[in-house]
This record gives C-alpha cells, structure tokens and sequence, in this order.
C-alpha cells in the first residue's frame, strides 16, 4: 500500500543559547556598578545613601519578570539548554485572526508529531464532513435475516460514551431485540448479515510497531466496531481455594478463546497473555481479589460485533440458529439494497468522535475518522464503490490541508492517529491547520474537542491555573514529545501553537515541563 509522501528536511540542531533566564543589560549593570561601589566613610552618610539606593536597586530588579522581558527573548530562553544535546526542537506561534506569526523556532523543520498528528484528523472532519455529521449503524430485516450495516463508527459501544448516557456497550443490542420482539420476530428465520464493507479489509496499519499490537491502542480498524474492539476480562477467586478464578468479558461473546489456568487463592497475581492476531486469551498466576485486566485487542471486530448481538438475542429469548454472515449489503451509490427494511439506526455525533480524539487520545477513533474521510472525499471526487482506506484518507486529509492554506511541503500522513513512526510534518503546519479550523463554520467543535488543563484528557494534570485559557493536543512516543493547541492571551488573543521535540532519551517530563513554560508566557502575554 502506498502512502503519499513528501521530501522531509533533515534535522539540524540549533545552536544552544548560553542561559535560560536573560536579564536585561541595565540590571546587569546596576549589579556592576553596587558591587563596586567603595566602601563608606566613617561618617556613616555614604553608607546609608548607598544601602538606600542599593535596597531600591533590588526592589526593581526582583519587581522583573519574564512577562517584562520581551515575549520572542522569554520564548527562546524557555527552549534554550534542551536536557539532551541531541534533542531538535519545532515550535510554531501564529495569531488565530490575523495569522501573523507570534514566534517560530525551527518552525518548518519535519518532525515525528506522535499523537498531535490527530489535529489534522480532527480539523480535517470538521471541514470536510461538517459539524452536524453522523456515524449511522442500521438494524434492519427482510424478513428472514437480521441486517447490522456499519458504517465505521468507533463510537458504537464505546464504554466512556455510554457510561455518559447511562447505559452499557451492549445497550444498543438490547434495544434492537426488545425492536425485533415488538415486530414479532421471536425467532430469525435466517441468518445475522453483517456489512463493514464501507472500509476496507486492511485492519491494521503496516507501519504500527509489532509490540504495540495487541494493545487497546493499537486495535483493528473495521467498518463496524464495538467496546474500542478490545474485551475487557476480568477474573476473581472463587469460593474454594486453589479452584480456577472466575473469568467474565465484556461483551460476553463465544468467540474468545479463554484458556483459564489462574488459581484462586495462594501467593502471586494474575496474568493475561494474548498472541496478537489470535482469538486466544491466556490466564495464569494466583487470583486473591476482583482483577480486571483492562482493554485487551480482538482481532476480528466485525465478527465480535455480530456474534455480542447474538448472545444478547439469545439472552432475550429470541431463537437464532443462523449463521453470522459477511456480506456487501450497500449498493454501489451507498444505497441499502430495496429488500432491506430499516428497523432502527443508531448515531453517534461529531462531538463525541472529536472529543474521544481530542480529549482522550483515543487510536481508533483517529483512524475511523481518517477512514470515513477518505470514504465522502473520494464520493466526492466521482469515485464510485470507494471504500474507507488510509490511502484515500491520507490522500483526502493531505487535499484538505492544502486548500486550507497549509503548505504540505515535507508533510507525511501515514495514519490518523500518530501511532506510525512515518508520519512527518512541522510546527507551523500544525498551527496553520488550528488556525483555519478555528475561522470555519465548526471551528468551535476544534477547541471544544481537545484537553482542558487540569480537567480532562491527557492533560488533566498539568497546566491547571491555564484551564479557563487554553485548549491541547499531547503526543507522547519513545523519544518524541510533542503540544499543540490554542491559548488565549491577557489581553484576549487567541493564538495557535505547535511544539515538538524530538530525540531524546530518557522521561519526557522535562520536555513537558518546557512545554507548560511556553504556554504560561504564551498566557500571559498581551
């Protein structure tokens, strides 16, 4: 598979400015001339004329602060001494209404984003699919077999947005029953069909990292989705000791193969090994209390999808001896087919894929997103029977950027989430993406999608005095660390930042640490 790929610049370190913290030449002067001021006569009047002028010297000085020292000088000294030589830094600035740079630091340098990659994902929806747009999944019936049509929407069975609705992951699927059951389908004559044709039948991306699959964060993207495709398996002793723990998944389903060797009781805890790729779950070790594993990938989500339905229809006593069944039902046009009667369509809007994104980083979201992108940009340019791809939405979102004003020199899409160590692209380009976002119809979704300081998201632990002012998009990979959003300033402007390092070895909590620095000053300016 291709991806559209540019000519990336090389890096080059820039020169390390000598000190961090840049006093003014008249202060440095005003230490020189007290510290060689000659000693008092016994009179004692010079001496207290001097400890006079000297203390109202040292009022003045400690009175200076970053916020008086000129907002270029501040922002070059916050990035100068980086912890590690070999560390490059991109940072970009631009005024949101009037798009004049407030500050650039190797701006158009290429870099590896990480997770900030998801701002061109996130702006490329809103300005190509709109704020009022929808991820619709239909259950429908020709009578004798039951339909689910996807189309691509992570958000179905999302356990953080249905835990905001109140409900489970498998709340849609009871729904549909108790709908089947008032049609009078108490028994499916036919067999379960399921349609995830609108993507394509590559799930996982070819550039992700083999030690990241498996992982929640790196799960197969499909046409139909469900509970971030991950099982969530948890395990707890039962009433004798030594007997095998009790296991139960969310959602229940007859497709994973649990192979179950924990214990209840005794020394040690429990342990979950899952070959990625395979249906296989193995549990091992000693079990002495309720222990959930967390979100652990399954490889089939299509497949998870329908057969979760049947457990639920089963559990609802309505009788099923079908089978689960892939098939096209869509027509070339996206049509349904006409023997199809629509029973029910569950939506999930922009606001929650956005936020989902934006807020909490979530992979799949990304790449669903990126996917449908690539499905409307393709219809639109006269492309029948397209399907959901990263090709077509690398293609797509890298089109949208340039009329948007981006120069997508140097710009790499490899995918939409920033999982690929392929992806390349700069500061300024990141900002210039914000900064058009933000003047369109929707553009207030952009913001309202990202991490609040303090609040939410991945940037719930910093920044907390910004929280009321600035709106981010964190990256975070081996070596790279990476901010970009917008802040407000004290005088009201809003500005559209981008900052990356990449490089370095080690934690990246002093990076972060830079970053905060950047935007406190970026805050407090006028």
């Amino acid at each position: 598979m291709s991806m559209l790929k540019r000519t990336t610049t090389s890096f080059t370190l820039p020169r390390p400015i000598a000190s961090r913290r840049v006093r003014p030449r008249f202060i440095r002067n005003a230490f020189s001339s007290r510290s060689s001021a000659q000693a008092p006569d016994s009179s004692g009047f010079n001496f207290a004329l001097g400890s006079i002028v000297g203390i109202c010297c040292w009022a003045a000085i400690s009175s200076i602060t970053y916020a008086q020292i000129p907002l270029d000088q501040s922002l070059r000294s916050a990035i100068s001494n980086l912890p590690h030589v070999q560390t490059v830094a991109g940072v970009c600035v631009l005024d949101v209404a009037t798009g004049a740079t407030i500050f650039t630091h190797h701006g158009d340098r290429a870099m590896i984003p990480a997770s900030t990659m998801k701002v061109f994902t996130i702006t490329a929806g809103v300005l190509e699919l709109g704020r009022d747009f929808t991820f619709d999944t239909i259950m429908g019936t020709d009578g004798t077999n039951v339909y689910i049509i996807g189309s691509g929407d992570p958000g179905f069975g999302d356990p953080k947005i249905a835990r905001a609705q109140g409900q489970s992951v498998t709340s849609v699927f009871e729904r549909w029953a108790d709908i089947l059951i008032e049609q009078g389908m108490t028994t499916i004559l036919g067999d379960i069909v399921i349609d995830a044709s609108i993507f394509d039948q590559q799930l996982i991306h070819p550039a992700w990292e083999q030690s990241d699959l498996g992982k929640w964060y790196a799960t197969p993207v499909s046409g139909l989705n469900i509970n971030d495709n991950c099982l969530d398996i948890t395990v707890k002793p039962a009433a004798t000791l030594g007997a095998p723990a009790l296991v139960s998944i969310i959602p229940d389903n007859t497709l994973a193969r649990i192979v179950n060797k924990c214990r209840s009781g005794g020394k040690g805890k429990p342990v979950l090994h899952h070959p990625p790729g395979t249906r296989e779950y193995r549990i091992s070790g000693r079990c002495t209390k309720r222990w959930p594993f967390g979100p652990v990938a399954f490889p089939e989500p299509a497949a998870l999808t329908a057969d979760a339905f049947r457990v639920i229809l089963q559990r609802k006593g309505i009788a099923f001896a079908g089978q689960l069944l892939h098939r096209r039902v869509r027509q070339e046009s996206g049509q349904l087919s006409p023997e199809v009667f629509v029973l029910d369509v569950h939506r999930t809007g922009m606001a929650d894929i956005l936020g989902r994104i934006g807020k909490n980083s979530q992979n799949l979201f990304a790449e669903c997103l990126l996917k449908r992108i690539g499905v409307e940009w393709s219809q639109r340019h006269g492309l029948t029977h397209a399907s959901g791809s990263w090709e077509s939405g690398s293609r797509a979102i890298v089109d949208i950027l340039t009329r948007s004003g981006v120069d997508t020199n140097g710009l790499i899409v490899s995918d939409g989430s920033g999982l690929s160590r392929e992806n390349r692209c700069s500061a300024r380009q990141l900002a210039i993406a914000l900064m058009h976002a933000h003047r369109q119809s929707g553009g207030e979704l952009v913001w309202q999608s990202l991490a609040v300081p303090g609040e939410s998201g991945s940037l719930r632990r910093r920044m907390k005095g910004l929280k009321s002012v600035l709106r981010g998009k964190t990256g975070t990979m081996r070596g790279i660390s990476a901010l970009a959003g917008y802040v407000d300033t004290k005088s009201g402007r809003r500005l559209a930042f981008a900052m990356m390092f990449n490089g370095y070895r080690g934690p990246s909590a002093p990076y972060k640490a830079i970053q905060d620095r950047i935007c406190q000053l970026l805050a407090d300016s006028h």
